[in-house]
């Protein structure tokens, strides 16, 4: 019997964007093969001039759920930098530590070189038997958990659950910069703050104050919030009202006006006061802003352990925290501390909320990976206006 070879144009049947999109992933995978990647990382705690570009070992996968991602751009957030500073180094270092055991690695092989960054957008090279979820090449968004190595580095190495398929509507750019402030907004609000069961309730409609809604975690806030039903009041400079008007805030008050603390005590009492801002919960008292549920996303937590050791820095958070929610004639509303979680289902709730066009990112500024350290700088600098994103690619 005669063989008959039939002879197909790839063109004909891919087109040129399949074409390409395969030959880019091709790319990726070979640089995978390569087994080193450029990472900007610390070899000890310090200022900003401890980030070195090096040459890194592309982390191996161990677990069925990991998935290797191709960093394409990565968000600068002032957890980076104050890390950079040894913040919450004995707790991480406890949670690597434990880490480590479990996965039969040295110690002193997890701590440093460190690399840092917490949210990412990027294209999947590779995965465990487990993912069923994703493909290779999919363009997916995702965080990494702040005790692991981060994805300020071509590749990043990060548990599936922590990573979706990118919303269509939404770039690469935009993408790196929601999801680390998102979730710290949405666990400090759904969860700390009890929106979770006053939601579930059907509760009248809350009011909420955001002190410092311009910043990336305010942003984020202000948006959950609206898509709750919430009334939103919140405070900024005066070039930042525009910018919160078009994100839904139903009462703007720029903070350097001399009446902005009579305007914010007329517009209360407020259901939570979400500090994004780091007034304190003794200055937000002072001034009388009127609240039943105070939520600070600078807890002492970390910084008490850091400096007093696991024992008795645990001791004086309970002494904090005591210190702060004993009721008493003159006030009582209560003193909370709200934290980044790494969690799928925030990040479903914020996956949902991106791909019906209720978030809106916000990106001041976006550097190439050779200006890491300029954009650490910036964010170091305080007073944002969104996020700022580092572009990979």
């Amino acid at each position: 019997m005669m063989k008959i070879t039939t002879i197909v144009n790839p063109k004909r049947v891919f087109g040129l964007a399949q074409l390409r999109a395969f030959s880019q992933l091709a790319i990726k995978q070979k640089e995978v093969t390569d087994d080193k990647m450029q990472a900007w990382q610390i070899h000890c705690y310090g200022g900003l001039d401890e980030l070195k570009l090096t040459k890194a070992k592309i982390p191996m996968l161990t677990r069925p759920s990991d998935v290797l991602i191709k960093v394409d751009a990565a968000s600068v957030n002032p957890i980076d930098v104050a890390m950079i500073r040894s913040y919450g180094a004995t707790t991480l270092n406890l949670l690597r530590k434990t880490k480590g055991c479990c996965e039969n690695r040295p110690y002193s092989d997890i701590e440093f070189p460190l690399t840092l960054g917490r949210d990412f957008a990027g294209t999947v090279v590779s995965k465990g038997h487990g993912v069923d979820k994703l493909k290779i090449g999919d363009e997916v968004w995702g965080v990494v958990p702040i005790e692991q190595q981060g994805c300020h580095a071509e590749f990043v190495l990060v548990d599936s659950s922590l990573v979706n398929v990118r919303p269509a509507n939404v770039s690469y750019i935009e993408a790196a910069s929601i999801l680390y402030a998102g979730l710290t907004a949405w666990s400090a609000l759904w969860y700390t703050g009890g929106m979770c069961y006053k939601t579930v309730l059907k509760q009248q409609k809350k009011r909420i104050l955001v002190l410092g809604g311009s910043g990336g975690v305010g942003t984020l806030a202000i948006q959950l919030l609206k898509a709750w039903n919430a009334q939103v009041v919140t405070t900024c400079s005066a070039d930042a009202i525009d910018m919160l008007q078009n994100l839904g805030a139903d009462v703007i008050i720029d903070y350097k006006e001399s009446d902005a603390d009579s305007r914010v005590i007329a517009e209360g009492p407020y259901d939570i006061i979400l500090d994004c801002s780091n007034q304190g919960a003794d200055t937000v008292k002072l001034k009388g802003y009127p609240h039943s549920n105070y939520v600070t996303l600078n807890s002492p937590l970390l910084k008490n352990i850091d400096e007093h050791g696991l024992l008795f820095g645990s001791i004086k958070n309970l002494g904090d925290l005591i210190k702060y929610n004993i009721p008493t004639s003159e006030n009582q509303s209560f003193v909370k501390w709200g934290f980044f979680v790494p969690s799928p289902t925030g990040i479903n709730v914020i996956q949902e909320l991106a791909e019906n066009k209720q978030i809106i990112p916000v990106v001041q500024e976006v550097y190439s990976f050779g200006e890491l350290p300029k954009a650490y700088e910036k964010v170091g600098e305080g007073h944002l206006r969104g996020k700022v994103v580092i572009d990979m690619r």
